[in-house]
């Protein structure tokens, strides 16, 4: 036997005319809404049924097991929409506390603004010398950073905006690779992207840092806030 675990005319009040009927209706319906409601009348209903079956035509434990299983889903769905709810608002609360913040992203954009520009980058060791290229839009160096030597781990530094003989460049995007030695030998790194958070838009996966430069990068991307 398998139970309905719906709206029953057995449970909804009922009247013949008026809007008191509306009303009723509307007001059971409402609230046999939420997942916890529908297993708890499920449970009463089985417990019922459960009492009062027939000792000769006992009910069917597979339908029972079966209907339990859905039950439980709705639930599990339920408690997952609500944990979705709560990282999305928890991570749109975070972005929005990034508004003004300067953010490292992977990458090798270089977004020079007013003169300036950072970026950074991770060496995986020891460098006994540590250049960084600046290229311009066509992809050719414009300019050359020499950072000198500098130990495994993290560095950062800052361009003028200017190449190699002075001249200052106009505001836009640029890249930038490093070159790191270190007794001839070339040492890994990995580059990291600067810009400035200057607001943040929400999009079906999850919010969007909007940056000075015009570019948008994901909350998860992330790398370090300076």
């Amino acid at each position: 036997m398998v139970m309905n675990v719906g709206t029953t005319a057995a449970t909804l009040p009922t009247k013949t005319a008026g809007t008191g009927s509306a009303s009723a209706t509307s007001a059971a319906s409402s609230a046999l809404d939420t997942p916890q409601q529908i297993q708890d009348r499920f449970l009463t209903l089985l417990l019922a049924q459960l009492q009062n079956q027939d000792p000769l035509s006992p009910v069917d434990n597979a339908a029972i097991t079966q209907q339990m299983s859905q039950i439980s889903m709705v639930q599990g769905i339920a408690n997952l929409n609500s944990s979705m709810t709560a990282l999305l608002a928890s991570q749109s609360s975070q972005a929005a506390g990034l508004i003004g913040h300067t953010v490292l992203t992977s990458g090798n954009g270089l977004d020079l603004s007013g003169g300036a520009a950072y970026g950074a980058a991770k060496l995986a060791g020891a460098a006994t010398d540590v250049q960084i290229d600046v290229l311009g839009p066509s992809g050719s160096v414009v300019d050359t950073l020499a950072l000198g030597q500098h130990a495994a781990g993290d560095l950062s530094f800052a361009w003028d905006g200017k190449n190699s003989q002075g001249t200052p460049l106009p505001d836009g995007s640029y890249t930038f690779k490093v070159r790191a030695t270190a007794g001839g030998a070339a040492v890994s790194a990995d580059t990291f992207a600067a810009g400035r958070v200057t607001g943040v838009t929400l999009s079906s996966t999850g919010p969007m840092l909007d940056l000075n430069s015009g570019r948008q990068v994901a909350l998860t991307a992330v790398k370090q806030i300076l």
